[in-house]
């Protein structure tokens, strides 16, 4: 999987382990800029710069998780209404499994639902490796 990809595209599906695998390091790199008190206008601009980044990845990864529930990104500000928004955020992208199969979003990120027919009309089931990653820089 491509980290260009992940944290800065609104394109396609995104399963639940790889939301996990990104979503944590972005959480733990915006947590020292919530104690952070100012003061410094270098530290000031790293914190903005950070958090920035922080709020973009996250909107990237929750919305290639709610496509590949098959849900409108729309639902998106479901996430930040609060209370509901973080357990809404906890079950639906973190907790419940993708659609099977292909959906209005594109395919299905485990490759479930990749049927294709052989030479005689007989349906072929080719499955990807299910636990791979790939990782480029």
């Amino acid at each position: 999987m491509n980290q260009k990809w992940a944290l800065f595209s609104f394109q396609g599906r995104m399963r639940r382990r790889d939301y996990w695998l990104y979503s944590l390091p972005v959480m733990f790199a915006v947590v020292p800029t919530l104690f952070y008190q100012g003061g410094n206008a270098v530290l000031d601009v790293l914190t903005i710069v950070i958090t920035l980044f922080a709020i973009y990845a996250s909107l990237a990864l929750n919305i290639k998780r709610l496509k590949d529930r098959n849900k409108n990104p729309w639902w998106i500000v479901v996430t930040f209404l609060p209370l509901i928004g973080p357990i809404f955020a906890l079950v639906e992208l973190g907790i419940l499994d993708g659609t099977p199969g292909p959906n209005q979003f594109g395919p299905d990120p485990k490759g479930r639902g990749g049927d294709k027919s052989d030479q005689d009309g007989n349906s072929v089931r080719e499955d990807k490796e299910k636990d791979t990653a790939v990782f480029e820089g």
